[in-house]
């Protein structure tokens, strides 16, 4: 941010290069200075073969660096704290071979990058979001309107929706969401329709095959939802031993936002599946109604969307 640039690593620093012998050593540092684009980068990178590189591969992240175009926008994250960069008319691509540069291993930039300070992770869609998990050192985020909602972040450019169909709603307001937003929504939907209530100390990491269990204090049958956001597959079988308990009334509630339910043809009065349109129906006539259910992180974006209807 201090020198406005978006960096990544192959830098051909001195700890990339120590295992050549000296003279060597100084042939690379020497010809590092000299780089001034990418193909000269490359004739570094190959002639020695750094990074396995040979002269048919390629670093995909160095080469999509360079694929950032003039008024791209690109997120960044740090210690849980969501920054937005914009591309300008002067950014270009360099290999900075400054000793900062090689220090931090970020010699490949895009020059004059403005960044905006955006906040956690409760103000950016859960799209961007999910997108740092298990993701590569750069890559793009293929969702509608993602580009616009950049624009909105970084400039207050109004978020105009040219398709308003309900069904493309739905999906924009799914992109929008975190994964524990649709947890949380997935539990206070079994609270309004099936009158459960959640036992806090259940949500544990190691329960993979649920979410946390939920009881309902009336007649103490126990419920446990499995909710998966993006395009995960459920499998119906897996959840048959979990509700196979004769000593107490167990229920199972499967929700994948994009992904299909495997084998949901199977009978059982004790496993259901929540359809996304029925959530996103609930959501909206909650929202429609005088009514403070939905926590506001979903609030937030329901209703900049909603309100950006043509």
């Amino acid at each position: 941010m201090k020198h406005k640039v978006a960096a990544l690593g192959w830098s051909i620093k001195d700890d990339h290069i120590k295992k050549y012998n000296p003279e060597a050593i100084i042939e690379i540092q020497e010809k590092r200075r000299k780089i001034k684009n990418l193909d000269e980068y490359y004739d570094v990178v190959r002639k020695y073969g750094l990074y396995g590189i040979n002269h048919k591969k390629r670093l995909v992240a160095v080469d999509m660096l360079t694929e950032v175009e003039k008024g791209d926008y690109i997120w960044m994250r740090d210690n849980g704290i969501y920054y937005l960069g914009h591309v300008t008319e002067t950014s270009e691509y360099i290999y900075n071979s400054d000793e900062d540069a090689l220090d931090f291993d970020a010699a490949n930039q895009i020059t004059e990058v403005k960044w905006k300070r955006i906040g956690d992770e409760s103000q950016v869609p859960g799209a961007v979001a999910t997108a740092f998990i298990r993701g590569r050192t750069i890559q793009r985020i293929n969702k509608a309107y993602m580009f616009e909602y950049a624009e909105y972040a970084f400039g207050g450019n109004p978020l105009i929706l040219e398709n308003s169909s309900e069904e493309f709603l739905q999906q924009l307001f799914y992109d929008c969401l975190s994964p524990n937003d649709c947890e949380d929504l997935v539990c206070l939907y079994l609270y309004d329709r099936k009158g459960y209530v959640t036992i806090p100390s259940t949500n544990k990491i190691a329960t993979e095959l649920y979410e946390c269990v939920l009881v309902n204090p009336e007649n103490g049958m126990l419920a446990y939802p499995q909710v998966k956001k993006g395009n995960v597959a459920l499998d119906f079988v897996k959840y048959i031993d979990l509700v196979d308990d004769q000593k107490r009334k167990k229920e199972v509630y499967l929700f994948t936002s994009e992904g299909e339910v495997k084998n949901s043809n199977i009978q059982s009065d004790s496993i259901h599946v929540i359809a996304p349109n029925d959530l996103y129906l609930w959501v909206k006539s909650k929202m429609e109604s005088v009514n403070y259910l939905i926590p506001e992180s979903i609030v937030k974006w329901y209703k900049l969307i909603h309100s950006s209807e043509k």
